[in-house]
């Protein structure tokens, strides 16, 4: 338990790494399915065509969950945890599904042997590396990995623990060979570079006009419901879309009223009495009793507020202030003490974890005399100060852990003092002090203004009205303006999502969209500190897009392909001044134009004007050509050929390469899914 332990409090690294690693090399597009009807209950979608069991995915949520509870040393997870963990586990699913595929069908696999090379060999995991790190010399400690995997068997969480992160290594390392066995296949020849620097070093100046589509009025171009149609049959695949809702909803806010931040007010007043009584401690009992407790300090009256900046000065100690307010908090405060102290300190340490006689022996070397530094050098277990000798430089008041920072702020210029904190035994030298000043060390209890159950069903009873009126969507918009309330909207909603624009938790919300139909409105949902009622409006199976959802994109299309054509004819055999003329703009020009170029300035992102004015010679003219933005006419005025640069065309043309892993993991993982989570999750 004890190496789980240290590997634990590193394990935040670990995954980090691995989740990079992740992100690097499966670029995943939403794969997001549709809510169907199953013949088998237990299955919740499809990868590539195989099933998903509802127990396989449950059970790899539980071991996700599992780990990620052992690194963070907790009982439980978060809903937002959670979710987070059902999202990647299900990304996992698809990847391995569709990878292990190609992997098997390249034949890459990893063997044991690897696998012991990754953790103990001479290709260390970057998942491995933070876990085995020695602190001492901030390399990898391949002794500290082998005594782990020796006795990981004598402890089941140590067992599983290991399991779960050599299954993640072993479907990275197969990934790193595939992308290797990749990308060594790629390679420019000589020809191919010649080829390339031969059309890089042709650079051209030119004269151009541009008329664009949106200077053209719409009215001037007719799109008929058939052309529409048309476009739209031939290019269906282009519109697929996954399952989505739009909703309206309205929103209930359960906000604390004056009645509730009276009984606040009167909570706090009730605990003055024995804050000002308490003669123990009165941090700890402020604590208790606060909402967000804070350690004790010491701080100068400008680091407080004004009000307690004005109650300090003349306050006595153990007086207590208030009740006040500050943000959406009220607070008590007392004056703990005061005291003439530095406003910084100079200090060195040696820590000492676990190991006491060592701690005393050494504490009585330096008190005599010995060489702090030295010591510090060779003992000390802050890997971050033993470098320097144990010196910490020069620190503020209240940084430090409490027992640290009193014995530093206490203690005289040149003390050596032996302190005790939740990280070991501190051997202190108080190597000097900065300027005095008049401190005060002040203890706050504060309280948030929470809504009361009363609140809570207040307004609930209002959310319950709305819905008890709000039948379909005419009932539903009257009963809006009846009680003066603001209709809200919620479109493109996924079936996997966790919530609606700001509402968050509201998963109850989402499956009831999924399941209603069309007009329905929902009965009071609760998402957050808000109850909301919904009507839905529109719902998009998984498929392809309704001719109604593109005809705006689609006839945008089609407009400047008519207005492109209109162009093309009414500047037939113009000059380029008569044109700028026609269409009020003027004539632009663009020089060094090059198939490396991106853009034109004047025109801007236009390729098919680059590729069209560079293979020219001089004085050719291009005429009327369709571009992204509007018609070009342009005519070449220079051509210049340099002397062709093989070296640096064989390195761009390489650079087309550098997005193969998005490319192949596109690709690849571009499989058919269904995604029914809705159905359990």
């Amino acid at each position: 338990m004890a190496a789980l332990q240290a590997l634990r409090n590193k394990a935040g690294i670990a995954i980090t790494v691995l989740i990079a690693i992740a992100l690097l090399s499966f670029i995943l597009t939403d794969l997001m399915g549709q809510n169907s009807i199953f013949s088998n209950n237990d299955e919740i979608g499809e990868i590539d065509g195989e099933a998903v069991k509802v127990q396989e995915y449950q059970q790899r949520i539980e071991e996700y969950e599992a780990f990620t509870k052992m690194n963070q040393g907790t009982m439980s997870l978060t809903e937002d945890i959670q979710n987070q963990i059902r999202e990647q586990v299900w990304r996992q699913m698809v990847q391995e599904r569709a990878f292990n595929k190609a992997f098997e069908n390249a034949g890459v696999d990893v063997t044991a042997d690897e696998l012991l090379d990754m953790a103990v060999g001479n290709h260390i995991s970057p998942a491995l590396r933070p876990l085995f790190t020695n602190p001492q010399t901030n390399a990898y400690d391949r002794q500290m990995a082998e005594n782990f995997l020796r006795n990981k068997n004598q402890d089941p969480q140590a067992s599983f623990y290991w399991s779960f992160i050599e299954k993640n290594i072993k479907q990275d390392r197969k990934q790193n060979k595939y992308m290797t066995l990749l990308r060594k296949s790629l390679f420019c020849t000589d020809s191919q570079a010649k080829v390339e620097a031969d059309k890089r070093a042709k650079e051209v100046d030119m004269a151009f006009v541009g008329v664009r589509y949106a200077n053209i009025p719409d009215s001037t171009v007719v799109v008929s419901e058939n052309d529409i149609k048309a476009r739209y049959n031939k290019n269906k695949e282009l519109y697929k879309v996954e399952a989505a809702r739009d909703i309206e909803y309205v929103s209930f806010p359960i906000k604390p009223t004056d009645a509730d931040r009276d009984e606040t007010i009167k909570a706090l007043e009730e605990l003055k009495a024995d804050f000002a009584a308490e003669e123990t401690d009165a941090y700890r009992f402020a604590q208790l009793n606060s909402e967000n407790p804070a350690a004790e300090r010491f701080v100068n009256k400008a680091a407080l507020t004004q009000s307690l900046a004005q109650f300090v000065e003349t306050a006595k100690v153990g007086e207590v202030y208030g009740p006040y307010r500050e943000g959406e908090s009220y607070k008590i405060s007392r004056l703990v003490a005061v005291a003439q102290r530095p406003d910084s300190v100079k200090a060195r340490h040696i820590l000492i974890r676990e190991d006491a006689k060592l701690a005393d022996s050494l504490y009585n070397v330096v008190k005599k005399g010995g060489d702090f530094a030295a010591a510090a050098r060779r003992y000390s277990e802050d890997p971050g100060s033993a470098i320097n000798g144990g010196d910490l430089d020069w620190f503020t008041d209240g940084v430090m852990v409490p027992e640290f920072n009193e014995a530093c702020f206490t203690g005289a210029k040149g003390d050596i003092v032996k302190v005790q904190t939740q990280f070991g035994t501190h051997i202190i030298n108080i190597q000097d002090k900065g300027a005095s000043s008049v401190k005060y060390s002040v203890a706050t209890i504060d309280k948030s203004v929470q809504y009361s159950n009363r609140t809570h069903q207040d307004v609930y009873a209002q959310a319950q009205t709305f819905a008890s009126y709000a039948k379909d969507q005419a009932s539903f918009n009257a009963q809006l303006d009846s009680m003066n309330l603001v209709k809200r909207y919620g479109n493109g909603i996924r079936q996997n999502a966790q919530g609606v624009n700001s509402l968050r938790s509201a998963r109850d919300l989402v499956k009831w969209a999924f399941k209603a139909e069309l007009g329905d409105v929902s009965e009071v949902f609760e998402a957050n500190d808000e109850f909301v009622v919904a009507l839905l409006v529109r719902a998009q199976e998984k498929g392809y897009a309704s001719i109604a959802d593109v005809t705006p994109s689609i006839s945008r299309e089609l407009r400047n392909e008519k207005k492109a054509e209109a162009i093309a004819a009414a500047v037939a055999g113009k000059s380029l001044s008569e044109i700028a003329a026609q269409y009020n703009t003027k004539v632009d020009s663009a020089n060094n134009v090059s198939f490396g170029s991106n853009s034109i300035a004047g025109a801007g992102n236009e390729p098919v004007l680059v590729g069209a004015v560079v293979a020219l010679q001089n004085g050719a003219r291009v005429e009327a050509l369709k571009g992204n933005n509007g018609v070009y006419v342009a005519e070449v005025s220079n051509v210049e050929t340099k002397e062709a640069d093989i070296e640096s065309a064989k390195v761009a043309y390489m650079q087309q390469f550098q997005s193969l892993e998005y490319q192949v993991s596109s690709v690849i993982t571009d499989v058919d899914v269904d995604d029914n989570r809705i159905r359990f999750y």
